[in-house]
Parts: C-alpha cells; structure tokens; sequence
C-alpha cells in the first residue's frame, strides 16, 4: 500500500508515533525521578521536604529530624555530625544533603568516591540562606511552585514579626547547660540569636561574643535576663525548672530565675542555621512577650 504525504492515513501515523514518543520520553523522566534515593541530614533540611511535600523522596533522615519521621517507615541513620559510612550506604542512597555541621568529613569524602553525591547547603541564619535551601530542594524535587509560595509565606511571617514591636523589650539569653560543665551561651551569628532578635526581645550575650562561648555564672547574672532559653534536651536531662535551680542555684540569681521564667525550646530549631521551625518559635515566644 503506497500513502501520499498528504494522506490523512500518514498524519494518522505520525501523530501516533508522536504520542508513543512523548510517552516514552515521560517514562523516562519518571523513572530517573523514581531512582532517587535522599538522605537529609539535619532538621532544618528535612523540615523542608515536609514542607514542599517531597518526603516521599527520602529513603532516610539523621535523628535530629526524628520528630518528623515519627509513626512513618523512614530509618534514621544516627546523628548528623557524626554519620556511618556503612550505615548510609546500606540504604543504596544517590544523594546525601545537610548543613555545614554534617560529618565526619571521612564519611562524607567515602560517599563521594562510592558515587554518592553530597551536597552541603548554607547553614547561616540569613533570610537569603534560608531562600536559597527551599531553592535548592524545590528544584531537586521538582516542586518548583510548592518552593515560591513557600519563600513568601516565610517573608509575610518574618515581616509581621518585625512590624510588632514589644512596648518592654526583656533580656532573653540562650544556655547549653550541664551538671558537670560551664555554661554555654549564645551570641551573634546562632539560630537562637535570629530568634530573640524577631520575637522581639535582646539578647544582651550577643554584645559581648560571638556564636557559642562558655559563660562564668557570675557573667550570666550580670546580664539580668529576664527569660532563659535552653533546650529540650537540657531541660530533660536535668528534669525541668524546678531541678535545674536547685541543682544550678546561681540561675536563682537572675530575674529569670527568681520569676521562674525558664523556658524548653526543641533543639531541632537551633541546628543547621535558622529555618522554619526556628520561625514557628519565633512566634511562639513572642506571643508569650507580649501576653497575647
């Protein structure tokens, strides 16, 4: 049988080749997306998969993110400064990304050379940072949309913050405390600093170091906070506010002690640069500032 190249019968063909074409080419695609193996190291990496809605594409997180894995199938594979090489790449993964805290470098260097790439994002505590790790995940993940609404989602509620000015700007300090050790608190450039600074409050152990330094007790009175900050883990360790001062009795001293205004903040929002758990607590505190 002889077709013309005007013949219907021949555009008939070639529209069914197109189709099968673009079909194929879309199976393709989606089987290079479907061979993605994801692990995230670090709570403020894994937080925007969540976000995003792209948790299916992990095949494992590091304990700090265990609040978002929990009642799911999804492993955790240890703490995200500390990995096992072995334990990684067990899981089969292509590609491993978290902060500039994730390590060891031995780990992270046998990775590579097994063809696993590792990808490190900003773990400062900018608003650009903070862009540009919902970016960077968005295009990985293909959900480049989910990304820009989540960007100005996070600029709307970072801005509404600034906008509400407390009428009494109290002295809030963060403490990494222990039975047996000084303690530490933070200063400038630390995810904590970025969330006193908008919920409002002063952090006076900003003006004077830098990131996190150990603290004489007499230098933590000095400050007179009004509010002290420390982690989940501190807090439970110690067993609340009640064992923390009479096992630390010079916190006492200060007027958050006196007031009993010790506060646990999760440790998953001071990891790996300010994020969207570190926002929410934000909020939260200065929700509590102001007596809202």
């Amino acid at each position: 049988m002889n077709i013309r190249p005007s013949s219907p019968a021949l555009k008939t063909l070639l529209l069914t080749a197109l189709s099968c074409a673009t079909v194929s080419l879309s199976a393709v695609s989606f089987s290079a997306h479907a061979q993605e193996r994801i692990i995230s190291a670090g709570s403020n990496i894994t937080e925007l998969f969540f976000a995003l809605g792209a948790e299916d594409q992990l095949v494992a997180v590091d304990v700090t993110s265990k609040g978002f894995v929990k009642g799911s199938d999804i492993p955790q594979v240890g703490y995200h400064r500390q990995l096992s090489a072995e334990g990684l790449m067990a899981l089969n993964p292509t590609r491993l990304i978290g902060s500039s805290e994730m390590g060891p470098d031995t780990t992270l260097n046998l990775l590579t050379a097994s063809n696993v790439e590792v990808m490190t994002l900003p773990s400062d505590n900018s608003l650009s940072a903070l862009h540009q790790r919902i970016d960077t995940i968005g295009d990985l993940t293909n959900k480049h949309d989910e990304a820009q609404q989540l960007k100005e989602q996070v600029d709307r509620e970072i801005a509404q913050l600034s906008d509400k000015k407390l009428d009494n700007k109290p002295n809030v300090i963060f403490l990494m405390l222990s039975k047996d050790r000084p303690a530490t608190a933070a200063g400038t450039e630390t995810p904590v600093d970025k969330i006193i600074e908008l919920s409002g409050a002063n952090n006076p152990a900003a003006e004077i170091i830098h990131s996190y330094k150990p603290l004489s007790y007499e230098a933590i009175i000095n400050m007179q906070p009004d509010y002290i900050l420390v982690s989940d883990r501190s807090w439970s360790t110690f067993g609340g506010q009640e064992q923390m001062l009479k096992k630390l009795p010079l916190l006492a001293a200060t007027p958050a002690g006196q007031k009993q205004q010790i506060i646990s903040v999760p440790s998953s929002a001071l990891i790996g640069g300010f994020g969207l758990h570190s926002l929410e607590v934000a909020k939260e505190l200065h929700q509590r500032f102001s007596g809202e």
